[in-house]
């Protein structure tokens, strides 16, 4: 009775977020023209699209308006991006009072008279038609599909490649390291040739969004195919192994340490699932679950946030070598470091989860390249 009911709420605390494309697709639309009004210093118009629907959130959060500053997290929009825009085709005009400064500055002379009055501001009416905003917003978020699908469709190749790579050898190079190479050798990336090197301000972290979400889909599509493992064909899926890996000593370690790892091998061991046939199959897979359910909890938030600085700010930290970046519990990360993650587990195994040995996270990272092969196609669709 137990065993089901953690197993329920395991199922319910791997459940990532529903992340409706449409809705974000308006969302970064809007975001996208508060960017462009920004730069135009167009406030009043701004000023109206921020407040229309309460959508102040959506603005960025510093004065200078990086791209990095509007926030990327899904799910902002406040209601479904249908009803948003039929709401915003069906707005009345409205009259907006602006007040400005004279165009006409006051001379040196006119300034040293003190008996000059001071210049009254200049108040005109300014008239904002909610349809002409919405076809700009329809427009740009028209342009923003076709870059999406690109983005998806480049996500697919690359995921295909690297699978296929690492199904030969192992050790393989990050995605960074890919663009890296790829930009050396032809002087420009496919991203760049198909933007003609002139994207939208935001579209970088489009990019990321649209890597985030097809993992979040990938991640839920995982957690499905482990939950619906049998005994059977729990060993064919891949991940998950019959025993565990035997540990190897270096012959020129000094005797201490080798005595120091054969007693800590020995406790691990002791804590080793014991067994045979359907009940080690079914130990390996609700291991695998818990380790899902562990992994989702940390980067389930974080893949939903997103990672806010640019990729310059990113590689402009990097970490000593063997060490981890040092980033706030909370904060929002991309997809890159969630596959990365995975696959640092190499040929290891997450030991503190009961059965952990039997499962094999940087296989599961291969396999939820896959799976994202198949998200990101789907969402092209």
């Amino acid at each position: 009775m137990w065993r089901y009911l953690c197993l329920a709420t395991a199922a319910w605390a791997l459940a990532p977020p529903k992340i409706n494309l449409g809705d974000y697709l308006v969302q970064r639309a809007v975001q996208q023209q508060l960017n462009y009004m920004a730069d135009l210093k167009n406030e009043p118009l701004g000023n109206w699209l921020k407040a229309f629907q309460d959508h102040a959130h959506l603005d960025s959060n510093s004065p200078r308006r990086f791209p990095g500053t509007y926030s990327a997290a899904f799910g902002q929009l406040n209601k479904p991006f249908q009803e948003y825009l039929v709401d915003m085709g069906t707005a009345e005009k409205e009259v907006v009072e602006i007040a400005v400064a004279p165009r006409r500055r006051l001379s040196a002379r006119e300034l040293a008279n003190p008996f000059l009055a001071k210049q009254a501001m200049e108040v005109y009416d300014e008239v904002i038609d909610p349809k002409q905003v919405l076809k700009r917003l329809v427009t740009t978020a028209d342009v923003m599909v076709d870059t999406w699908a690109f983005q998806f469709s480049e996500l697919e190749k690359a995921d295909q490649e690297r699978v296929a790579l690492e199904r030969q050898i192992g050790g393989l190079p990050d995605a960074a390291m890919l663009r890296d190479a790829e930009l050396a050798e032809g002087g420009e990336t496919r991203t760049s040739w198909y933007t003609e090197d002139e994207p939208m301000p935001l579209y970088a972290f489009d990019q990321r969004a649209c890597d985030r979400l097809a993992t979040l889909r990938a991640l839920e599509a995982l957690t499905e195919e482990v939950r619906s493992l049998t005994p059977q064909n729990a060993f064919e899926s891949g991940y998950l192994r019959r025993e565990a890996k035997a540990d190897q000593d270096d012959d020129d370690v000094d005797e201490r340490v080798v005595e120091r790892r054969r007693k800590r091998r020995e406790e691990r061991e002791a804590k080793y699932v014991k067994g045979e046939g359907d009940e080690i199959a079914s130990a390996a897979k609700d291991a695998a679950l818990s380790f899902l359910e562990e992994f989702s909890q940390k980067w389930v938030p974080k893949l939903s946030k997103g990672d806010p600085r640019s990729s310059l700010e990113k590689r402009s930290k990097r970490p000593p070598p063997g060490q981890y970046e040092a980033r706030p519990r909370d904060a929002g990360a991309d997809a890159d470091a969630c596959m990365e993650a995975l696959w640092a587990y190499r040929d290891e195994s997450p030991y503190h989860i009961r059965g952990g040995e039997l499962v094999i996270p940087a296989r599961m990272a291969l396999r939820l390249r896959e799976l994202r092969v198949e998200a990101a196609a789907a969402a092209r669709r």
